[in-house]
């Protein structure tokens, strides 16, 4: 009768720690499926991109600069986060004092990478290592 008791009660010791094995292990892969997707978040990708101002075709050395941002943004986000300027419905019409004149045609347009730019500033995704030359001049 002892030898039933004590097998008995030996079964029950190891379904016990059988069951508190298995949940510790769930426990343990529930919390790491919960990192790759925390490291995501965190590791949004920083690019980084030259912007140049110019007036008629002077580069404006002093406000012209380097400048990292959060892939996805659109260059006018980036142009509002780095510069002083003015925007309407995606346009810009004054950077840093430097202001647009519709009476002397004088606009400012923009390049990418030495392309004249075909969207908006507000639609244009930056990439990394851009180089975006903005000149205020007629046309």
């Amino acid at each position: 009768m002892k030898n039933k008791i004590r097998l008995g009660l030996v079964l029950v010791m190891l379904l016990i720690v059988t069951a508190c094995g298995d949940r510790n292990q769930t426990a343990l892969n529930e919390s790491s499926a919960l990192v790759p997707s925390q490291i995501e978040v965190a590791m949004t990708e920083t690019i980084s991109a030259s912007i140049v101002l110019q007036e008629e075709g002077k580069v404006l050395t002093t406000i012209s600069k380097d400048v990292t941002a959060q892939e996805g943004q659109n260059l006018l986000e980036i142009m509002e986060e780095n510069y002083d300027l003015t925007a309407k419905d995606g346009f810009i019409s004054v950077i840093e004092g430097y202001e647009q004149n519709e009476k002397e045609g004088k606009y400012w347009l923009y390049t990418i990478n030495g392309q004249e730019a075909t969207v908006g500033a507000a639609d244009y995704i930056m990439e990394d290592q851009d180089v975006i030359v903005w000149n205020l001049d007629g046309f």
